[in-house]
Parts: C-alpha cells; structure tokens; sequence
C-alpha cells in the first residue's frame, strides 16, 4: 500500500508519534494523549464500536485504514488493528491524506 496517508502513517512512525495495540492505545486516550486513532478495515466488530466509542467521548477523530497486517506491517509489528496518533500537526496531516480519498471506509 501506498499513497499519502501511508506516507504520513509512515512519518508518525519514525518521528515515534504513533502507539498501536490495545492497552497503549487505551491510555494514550484516558490520558488525552490520542490526537487521532487509526482503526484497520477488517478489525473485530467489538473492537471497532469500542474504540469509536472512547474515541467520541473524547472528540478523538477516527480513520478506517487498510488491514491489521497492513497497518501491523506499517509500524513494524505483528497484526494491529489500532494506533493513535499522538501529535497533534500530524494527526492533522493524516486527517488531510484520509479525507484526499485514502480512508478505508
């Protein structure tokens, strides 16, 4: 995958604004540390209302984007199904990229 929402995921990553898995991505909302969250296309069902959820209460916004072992592979792990952003200028770069077309959903 490609393209300019891959290229600003990819950025998040190296700049090391960017947490994915369950627990890190959880506290990094509870904190208010999550400018953004990044959910895989094929993620649960459960995991997907969970998270949009949190992320409302919170006026977090939410992207739908690419596959769990897309983004896993994106961020040098294994499957993902979640990351927040935690940058607040980057999260706004993904936002741009996302709504240019390249969102998931």
């Amino acid at each position: 995958m490609t393209g300019p929402a891959w290229r600003m995921l990819e950025l998040c990553r190296r700049a090391g604004k960017i947490l994915s898995g369950g627990a890190a991505v959880e506290k990094s909302i509870l904190r208010n540390e999550a400018k953004a969250l990044v959910l895989a296309i094929d993620a649960a069902p459960r995991t997907k209302e969970k998270y949009v959820q949190m992320a409302n209460e919170k006026s977090i916004p939410v992207f739908f984007y690419a596959s769990r072992d897309e983004l896993g592979a994106l961020l040098g792990k294994p499957l993902r199904a979640v990351a927040a952003i935690t940058d607040e200028q980057l999260a706004r770069g993904v936002a741009g990229a996302m709504e240019r077309g390249e969102a998931g959903l």
